[in-house]
């Protein structure tokens, strides 16, 4: 009986320690906007960013920009947003040569080039681009 008790009162004791040493599990995060479009640099963000090797954020917006057809965008860890390039530059015939309303992620190649697609715009038929 004995045998069982220390068992007992040296698990408990065990049990106590490592509660009172072990790291917090879970530490509170806190949810910052770090920009919010106003339709001068884009608007309608609907895919995932790519995180560059640089270090910097890249991703698309489906409208706004110069020309109203979406834009390319890059943005700090810290907020600092700085747009590209704004799709929809029309030629005097009404298209755009470069696509309009982006439409997917971007995704950075082994050379370090980001390429995306839009789902409008280009000169031959209007169904879109590939770009760089």
């Amino acid at each position: 009986m004995k045998l069982k008790s220390f068992r007992t009162r040296a698990a408990l004791i065990l049990t106590m320690v490592m509660l009172m040493v072990a790291p917090e599990v879970a530490t509170a995060q806190t949810f910052t906007t770090l920009h919010s479009f106003d339709g001068a640099d884009g608007g309608l963000p609907s895919t995932a960013l790519v995180q560059a090797n640089n270090g910097d954020f890249y991703g698309t917006t489906s409208s706004g920009g110069a020309h109203g057809s979406g834009t390319v965008f890059k943005i700090t860890p810290s907020g600092a947003l700085t747009t590209l390039h704004s799709f929809c530059a029309r030629t005097e015939h009404g298209s755009c040569t470069d696509g309009e309303d982006p439409n997917g992620p971007l995704v950075q190649a082994g050379n370090g080039n980001l390429y995306g697609t839009t789902s409008l715009g280009g000169v031959a038929y209007n169904k879109g681009t590939f770009f760089k």
